[in-house]
């Protein structure tokens, strides 16, 4: 397929407190301060191939505004930056071996693919010098030296749940010489599991997916993708796109981790991570799952609540929690609010940990525990799961009452022991509520229904429905002989906004 190029706008300074140059063709000058390393960004679609050529020259005496040349990642006496998940596969290079020399001029040409019509990539092209834009379209003429190109996640703009992909940058690293052209290869590819609502299924394929189209509107359907592996209670996300899952049964390791790339396609697999916790010798040992910010996996079960650092995330070997809340009974849901604390249902209080606190393990009680009635009348509810909105507010399920209910987030930064009144809350039209609910890029609330069903309520309808008499049915409601009742629901990415560590772009 032809290429195709594009005019580009190259940035660089090498200080804080220097200016760098920045001309576009003469019809844009912007000053630009405090950079620290020339950036190279397409902001146009891309269909196929990109073919990308830069020139650039450093900025000269007659320039009103200059800046030194410094030693950042790949520059003068640093080592040359690697793009993540790429290692190994280039260096700096220098034709004699060497130091690279910075010399003369040459030719860089960036090649992307991968990405569909209408998803621009993240590419960054990071060297010594600072740059002067001196011609809009293809370009010839970079200065030599060392130079290093990274590419970062990008996403499309699905309504419900965004494909996300993920780059691969060959020999990201390299010297450009003097008359020399050098191409750098950005290869984009769909992480197989986003753009796809996934729940545990209770079924022999114990995992099932569905396309975002296949969920777009009311319809009876498939799973799109069926998994045949460990995964029961309750999933979770990791920033890569890989799914965390609760083993089913006894004889199956407590947590199991499924590879993103085993996800594209229906079949049998085995998790690539998966271990017990033997600590928790209880049962049901874990009931749910979820990460915080900084990607440690908190696991909710008859023994309280545990803490995996997430540097222990690996392997098969057995693991030792480094935090654990101890003095809980009832405890199911999980969630982290945007200000990093941690939010425990199940019993017949909402209860709230401070993220001050989660550092080490104690038994003291929790700084803010909730006792909620329905919006509408005095009946007392109670959050068995949760979910948290972009704004904020909190979202819970009241499994044996069938209701859905919002607490305010002005009603959740209080602290002691309190009453709260629902802002919405309401009753659904089925006999079943799921372990999890989940919010997807529309605000659509999902969650899981009786056997063979899960629906999405609108944002319209959670944001206007306060009677707790009149039963609510989903907006969207999904029938599906691959699935049965009671499931935790997931997607990947998280939308935006939401304090998820699987969030993207990142909280």
């Amino acid at each position: 397929m032809a290429g195709t190029s594009y005019s580009l706008a190259l940035l660089h300074n090498a200080s804080f407190g220097q200016h760098a140059c920045f001309r576009h063709a003469g019809f844009l000058e912007t000053l630009l301060e405090d950079v620290i390393m020339m950036r190279l960004r397409f902001f146009l679609p891309v269909l196929g191939l990109a073919s990308l050529s830069l020139l650039a020259a450093a900025c000269g005496d007659d320039d009103d505004t200059t800046g030194e040349g410094g030693a950042g990642p790949g520059g003068a006496g640093g080592d040359a930056a690697v793009t993540p998940g790429n290692a190994g596969q280039g260096g700096e290079v220098s034709p004699a071996g060497g130091a690279c020399a910075s010399d003369g001029t040459g030719t860089v040409v960036i090649e992307v693919t991968g990405l569909p019509d209408g998803v621009a990539p993240d590419v960054t092209l990071a060297g010594a010098h600072d740059y002067n834009l001196i011609e809009a379209g293809p370009l010839e003429g970079a200065e030599a030296g060392t130079y290093a190109v990274t590419a970062a996640r990008v996403f499309d703009a699905d309504p419900l749940v965004r494909t996300v992909f993920d780059a691969t940058v060959t020999a990201p690293s390299f010297c450009l010489a003097d008359g020399d052209s050098h191409t750098v290869k950005v290869d984009y590819v769909a992480i197989p599991s986003s753009n796809k609502l996934w729940m545990t299924s209770d079924m022999d394929a114990e995992l099932a997916a569905y396309s975002s189209a296949a969920i777009a509107e009311t319809g009876i359907t498939d799973a799109s993708v069926a998994i045949d592996g460990p995964g029961s209670t309750s999933i979770a996300f990791d920033r890569d796109g890989n799914l965390w899952a609760v083993g089913p049964t006894v004889g199956d390791d407590l947590i199991a981790r499924f590879k993103a790339a085993d996800l594209g396609e229906s079949g049998t697999r085995t998790p690539d991570v998966h271990f017990q916790v033997p600590e928790i010798s209880c049962s049901p040992a874990v009931r749910n799952i979820a990460f915080d910010a900084d990607g440690n996996l908190w696991l909710s079960g008859c023994a309280g609540i545990h803490r995996i650092a997430s540097a222990d995330l690996t392997g098969t070997d057995d693991k030792v929690a480094d935090v654990v809340l101890d003095g809980l009974t009832d405890n199911d849901g999980l969630a982290f609010d945007k200000d990093g604390n941690l939010w425990v249902g199940g019993g017949a209080k909402l209860l709230r940990y401070d993220a001050a606190r989660l550092g080490s393990s104690d038994s003291d009680p929790a700084d803010l525990s909730l006792t909620i009635t329905a919006a509408l009348g005095n009946k007392a509810i109670k959050a068995d799961v949760m979910a948290f909105d972009k704004a904020g507010n909190l979202w819970g399920i009241d499994e044996g009452g069938n209701f859905v209910f919002e607490l305010a987030g002005t009603a959740l930064a209080q602290t002691g022991d309190k009453p709260v009144k629902a802002e919405h809350s309401f009753v659904v039209d089925v006999q079943a509520l799921p372990l999890n609910p989940a919010f997807d890029d529309e605000n659509n609330l999902w969650v899981s229904l009786v056997s063979g069903t899960f629906g999405g309520f609108s944002a319209a309808q959670l944001s206007a429905t306060k009677d707790t008499g009149a039963p609510v049915a989903p907006a969207i409601l999904i029938t599906s002989d691959s699935v049965g009742a009671g499931l935790p629901i997931a997607f990947f990415p998280a939308p935006e906004g939401l304090p998820l560590y699987h969030s993207l772009p990142e909280p």
